[in-house]
């Protein structure tokens, strides 16, 4: 089976040791894992009103797609091709936006959140947590005290959108929950070495973190409302924030790495990802039509499928 690993360019040139073990892990269960950057492809329409998809001049079509970048009309054009991709269009649009996710997610606890539109006036209290509603890895997450620094935060930002929220009661620790095809394989507990920003790549303590009941339920709620959304969580990560009542959502990662988890502990995320796509096929996955970005996969069992 030939599968792409398809990444924006800037994100493969810092993942390749991912994409390596990816093709590794392929490679023991008869799967051929490639990776494919979007510099590589052209993606359009032909005369026939197809969806199409063209590498090195002629039209290619792997048989899925394991998508790691952050564009849904990209991997929806793969699902009009009846391409499977995990994670699915769906999942790639709800999560790539920090505004729609927790939209989407109403109802689960969760910081106070203004989303800031170019009229926006600053907050009437401060400190407050101003960040890209469309960027990941910590990227330009700023804790501001007054007017002043909240404009300059907003105006590093642009023209990307961006929101305001609260100042978490735990500032600068959050926890990473790891989710393989609907399942919660483990939680990393992260921790600012200073500031607010927590994440690995920025020098963020890790360390293997038992869930409380009351983590786990907050985030298998937040599995469950996707999976009835056709929208399944195949390879991704829930982060948890921590209020003065408990945990609370922060945000969904669709492209989650593993680094970390890799680090702390002795699970072998991959493994459980490539198997978990085996065994949906071997289910019968339908790979045709449109119908491609509401698949549905069944639970999986660690190291029970093997190519």
């Amino acid at each position: 089976m030939m599968i792409w690993l398809l990444y924006d360019d800037p994100d493969y040139a810092l993942n390749t040791g991912f994409a390596q073990l990816m093709r590794e892990r392929g490679r023991e269960r008869g799967l051929d894992v490639r990776p494919v950057c979007l510099s590589e492809i052209k993606l359009g329409m032909d005369a026939q009103g197809q969806a199409v998809c063209w590498r090195d001049g002629k039209a290619q079509r792997p048989q899925a797609v394991f998508s790691r970048q952050r564009d849904a009309l990209v991997s929806r054009h793969f699902e009009a091709m009846g391409v499977p991709v995990f994670n699915n269009a769906r999942v790639c649009r709800l999560c790539n936006d920090k505004r729609l996710t927790l939209q989407f997610l109403h109802g689960l606890p969760m910081p106070r959140t203004v989303f800031i539109h170019p009229y926006s006036p600053p907050p009437s209290a401060f400190p407050v947590v101003v960040k890209p509603a469309t960027s990941h890895g910590g990227d330009r997450v700023t804790l501001v005290r007054n007017a002043r620094e909240w404009r300059a935060a907003i105006d590093a930002i642009a023209p990307l959108p961006a929101l305001e929220q609260e100042l978490a009661g735990c500032p600068g620790r959050d926890l990473r929950v790891y989710v393989v095809h609907g399942r919660l394989v483990a939680g990393v507990m992260r921790t600012a070495r200073e500031g607010i920003v927590s994440n690995f790549k920025r020098g963020g303590q890790v360390a293997l973190h038992a869930l409380t009941q009351e983590e786990r339920a907050l985030a298998q709620a937040v599995v469950e409302r996707f999976a009835k959304a056709g929208a399944p969580l195949t390879l991704a990560g829930v982060d948890l924030l921590y209020g003065a009542d408990g945990p609370m959502v922060g945000e969904v990662e669709d492209v989650v790495g593993s680094r970390m988890l890799y680090q702390t502990s002795d699970i072998d995320i991959v493994s459980l990802f490539l198997d978990g796509v085996g065994d949906a096929f071997d289910a019968g996955v339908s790979t045709g039509g449109v119908g491609c970005d509401t698949l549905m996969l069944p639970g999986n069992e660690a190291g029970r499928r093997r190519f």
